[in-house]
């Protein structure tokens, strides 16, 4: 099984980022990620090295080239499995978008944590654990034009910081460019809505197992999509957080209509009953916003 390493890191997804793993459709491959710099690097053996490699925010394993992926075309990868490191950490800096602005940076101060993690379990503290809820943050193909920082996303994916990308779910992405060039990075251990610390979540590495599948690209269908067991979900990845929704919204109605056997109206008045919505994260340069229909009340 081939292996994306953490060799060749990208700070940035772009339209140039040379390939580092070159996959065919239906082809299960590994993807290991790096975590992001931290309070863990502090007296780490490899520190120098560390310090040197991470110039940048959620770094992605490689650029990964999808053998026959063109434009025009929808890049779906299913997430087979995801095994975390055994330590993370999460981290507030002191200022956020989601913090009001008449508390003033210094309420909260400078705050960092180091955990273990073990058999499926995050130890907070002696009497605290969390259930192991991995995800991947930074899921995105390489947009046609233009270059952007991991921390940002778009229609092309990106730092999405949504939990349902995790175990068992598929991620649909329109292609921008030949190959996809498909970046994976930013794993979480577990996440709560908003992400208001920042830096998670609790920020881990690991590795992920991978499928990537090819179809033509739906009408209509311009931001990402996401589906797993129970549920169909689009996205919206905007500022401010309303419009986001806006995106996520119509997107979900567009779907019903093209693909479900809804009319406009029909799926309208029938969202207003099923919908499940909120922000995931609201501390990027884009907010995340992710609206839900369960597949039991599609199957009519």
């Amino acid at each position: 099984m081939q292996r994306a390493t953490k060799d060749v890191l990208y700070f940035e997804t772009g339209p140039d980022n040379e390939p580092t793993m070159f996959v065919d459709p239906g082809e299960e491959f590994e993807v290991v990620t790096q975590m992001n710099r931290g309070p863990w690097i502090e007296g780490h053996p490899d520190q120098e090295r560390l310090e040197a490699m991470l110039t940048g925010g959620n770094p992605s394993s490689g650029a990964i080239y999808v053998n026959g992926a063109e434009p025009g075309q929808v890049l779906t990868f299913h997430i087979l499995d995801i095994q975390t490191e055994q330590f993370g950490f999460t981290r507030f800096r002191g200022s956020t978008d989601a913090m009001p602005g008449w508390m003033g940076a210094t309420a909260i101060g400078h705050h960092e944590k180091i955990v273990s993690i073990s058999d499926g379990v995050i130890h907070w503290s002696d009497d605290l654990k969390f259930p192991l809820e991995p995800m991947l943050g930074v899921v995105g193909v390489a947009p046609s034009n233009t270059r952007w920082a991991n921390g940002w996303a778009g229609e092309w994916g990106g730092n999405f910081d949504i939990q349902e990308i995790k175990t068992g779910a598929s991620v649909h992405i329109p292609i921008q460019v030949p190959g996809a060039l498909l970046h994976i990075g930013d794993m979480h251990a577990r996440q709560g809505d908003g992400e208001i610390c920042g830096a998670g979540g609790i920020e881990t590495g690991g590795t992920a197992r991978i499928r990537c599948e090819l179809s033509p690209l739906p009408d209509n269908m311009t931001w990402p999509r996401i589906e797993d067991a129970t549920h169909i979900m689009t996205t919206g990845i905007t500022r401010p957080a309303e419009d986001a929704f806006r995106i996520a919204l119509s997107e979900m109605l567009l779907w019903l209509e093209t693909d479900y056997g809804f009319d406009r109206g029909e799926a309208y008045l029938f969202l207003g009953q099923v919908l499940e919505a909120r922000c995931t994260q609201f501390v990027n340069p884009t907010f995340s916003y992710i609206c839900k229909v369960n597949k039991k009340w599609l199957m009519i």
